[in-house]
Order: C-alpha cells, then structure tokens, then sequence
C-alpha cells in the first residue's frame, strides 16, 4: 500500500511540467558547455553520468564539485574518480542534491551513482557500470526511491578519433508513464575527434520512454584550448520536452586544478536558462 501511495504520488508531481525538469539533475559544467555530447570522450568524474567506461580512459584522481541553477531549483554535485591507484579498474562515486525554488520549493531529491570502468584493452577499448539511486521527496511525501543502472563502452580508432556507446537507466525505476521522464532509458551513440588545441564531439541518441514513442536525442560539441583556456560551444536537441539548447563554456585549466563554467538557453523559451559552474582538481 505505501508503495502504490508512492507511485501514485509521483504521477500527481509529475503532472506539473517544470518538475520533469527539475530531477534532470546536472552532468557537469564541461559537458553542459558543448551540448552534453560526451558519450565517445567522457573520463574522469564526468563519466560517472555520461558513459562509465570513462571512468577508465585516462589514468587519473579527480575530484570535482559543481553547482548548477535551472529554472526550478539548484542542484549541489560532488565527484570523485580514480583510475590511477589501479590502472586496471577505475572506480568512481557522484552525489547530487536538489533545491527546488517557487512552486517547487518543497521539492527535494537525491542521486547517488557509483560506478566502474575497466580498460580490456589498454588504451584501445575500454567498458563500465554505474548504479543509480534515486530518492525524491515533496515536502513529507516520498515520491520515488529507486535504483537503476548505465552502461557502456568506449573504442579508441585511431590516434585522436573516439567511438562511444552508452545505455543509461536500463533499469526502469518507476512504472508510471509520467514517472518515465525523471530517469528515462536511454541509449546513446558518439563520435569524437581530439587533437592538441581542439576536441569535437557528436551524439545522437533514442529515448524510450519518456513518451509512449521513442524520441530523438542530439548534441553537437566544440572545444577550443587556448593554453590554459578551454573555450565550448555546442547544441542539443531533446524532442521528448520539445527542447533546443545551444550551449557555452568557458574554463581555466592546468595540469593538477581547473574551473569550468556553463550555460543553456532554450530556444523555445529564451526565459529558461541554465548557469553551471565548477571546481576540479587532479592528483
């Protein structure tokens, strides 16, 4: 029975349209500035919600915290990978908090992800899992506690070029069709290109189930490095929310600390924007 209330609750929640976007908790003030498509070259704490085989591309101990404002509330994030205690098996950790603001301000949620990347081929393939657990709350109501789980892989071609496949919450954590938005099932193609100054970076994917048909996933990303100066511009598209965002970026970085910041603008509604920033450093 305190299940069904559970459930049913969420589906009342969710009938409100800005709370769909409100548990869209932040991916990261990098990822944000070019578009979210990350798929083919995620590492570090980024992969742990974009494509956990990151986790394992690249040998390193990251520690990020990132602050996001959306058009209803704010979300608080702390990350930590590394790959570089045991190079054979990355391991990784987020936790993301969300405020809700006005008609959301009792609305409160809770995402913790852990996950792992494992490189079976050194520097060529690399695979992972991330679990998910969901928990939000309206005022004293519970509305969703659940787990789910991400996976994927990332194939390096070439010297520079990227393959990346990603499946992100393959377990559906609620049965209600207006409960499918909060964690949709998702599965994700990209393409990524690196050189010294520049990566590009393309996704496209299919929700499928956020609506009772599979809709389209798009990003398109650009990022310029100007010595220590990371530049980004970027696009995407989400037609399950009927949502075009173009996107920028900037940074500072070196090789042991850096500061990103972000931002969204909606097309269809150029009133809903979103500001990202955060702090990292590498051990």
């Amino acid at each position: 029975m305190f299940r069904f209330f559970s459930v049913f609750s969420l589906g009342l929640v969710l009938a409100v349209p800005s709370l769909v976007d409100a548990q869209e908790l932040t991916k990261g003030s990098r990822p944000g500035g070019i578009g979210d498509a990350v798929t083919a070259t995620s590492e570090g704490a980024n992969a742990i919600h974009h494509n956990p085989a990151g986790i394992a591309r690249s040998v390193m101990y990251a520690i990020e915290g990132t602050f996001e404002y959306n058009p209803s509330g704010s979300v608080l994030n702390a990350s930590v990978s590394d790959s570089k205690t045991n190079p054979s098996l990355g391991a990784g950790v987020s936790y993301s908090y969300f405020i809700g603001r006005d008609e959301n301000a009792d609305l409160t949620g809770h995402d913790i992800r852990v996950g792992i990347g494992v490189p079976v081929v050194p520097d060529r393939v690399a695979l992972g899992v991330s679990g998910r657990y969901l928990k939000f709350s309206d005022a004293d109501v519970e509305v969703l506690n659940g787990f789910t789980l991400d996976a994927g892989a990332i194939i390096k071609v070439t010297e520079g070029l990227h393959l990346g496949v990603a499946g992100q919450n393959l377990i559906d954590p609620c049965s209600l069709d207006r409960c499918k938005t909060v964690a949709p099932t998702t599965i994700t193609g990209g393409v990524g290109f690196t050189a010294d100054i520049f990566t590009f970076s393309g996704d496209v994917g299919v929700d499928l189930t956020s609506q009772e048909n599979a809709a389209m996933l798009f990003g398109l990303g650009l990022e310029v490095l100007l010595d220590a100066v990371p530049l980004r511009a970027g696009f995407e598209r989400i037609d399950s929310s009927d949502t075009s965002n173009l996107t920028f970026g900037a940074g500072w970085r070196t090789s042991a600390a850096g500061f990103d910041v972000g931002y969204k603008l909606n097309l269809q509604n150029t009133d809903d924007m979103v500001f990202l920033g955060s702090f990292s450093i590498y051990l």
